[in-house]
């Protein structure tokens, strides 16, 4: 069925599932064969046919896994089927490499279950820095040990989902203290005319 099969979970094989919208199976194919090239045992849903669900075996595999490679893009971050994996390998506690087919804007349920994780921008680098960085950051993820530097990205790029760290500058926004302290003073008011 696959180079790393369920029963490898029972063995100690240590694989990397993969995350991927369907649409991007051609790209996706091809840098599977690279990390198998390279050494990497991978699992992926190369038996199901698109529109297919098998459940158990995907749930299985995601848990018996050592990593998740999620290949993002405007699809898979909107595939219902690929948010089920992500979650599923959040809840077991597998770490997740994002790698970012082409640019997309995580949702805000994305952006909260992938959190601080680095992506690798595959779309802005040459084929061998997103393939040294991709290893270097499945190596990592396998191994639980922080990963190096995986984000790719210029100061002068960042991604567009980005926001900004809160800063402590000058450009203090009252307005939100000043409408507290009127509802608080409405509140006290009513409070004592009552």
């Amino acid at each position: 069925m696959t180079t790393a099969s369920l029963s490898d979970r029972a063995s100690g094989r240590r694989y990397v599932f993969v995350c991927y919208a369907h649409d991007e199976r051609a790209v996706v194919l091809d840098q599977i064969r690279w990390l198998r090239d390279d050494g990497f045992d991978v699992w992926f849903d190369e038996a199901s046919e698109a529109g297919n669900r098998w459940s158990e075996d995907l749930a299985r595999a995601v848990e018996g896994c050592a990593a998740v490679l999620y290949f993002l893009s405007p699809r898979s971050a909107t595939s219902r089927y690929c948010l089920d994996e992500i979650h599923f390998a959040l809840e077991c506690g597998r770490p997740i490499v994002p790698a970012e087919i082409e640019p997309v804007t995580l949702t805000p349920g994305l952006r909260l279950s992938l959190g601080g994780t680095h992506r690798i921008f595959m779309y802005r680098l040459g084929p061998e820095e997103f393939r040294r960085k991709l290893a270097s950051g499945l190596r990592a993820a396998i191994d639980g040990t922080p990963a190096p530097t995986l984000h790719s990205q210029s100061p002068a790029q960042p991604p567009r989902d980005s926001h900004p760290p809160a800063t402590t500058d000058k450009h203090f926004d009252w307005r939100p203290l000043a409408v507290g302290a009127l509802v608080a003073i409405g509140v006290f008011a009513a409070i004592l005319l009552s």
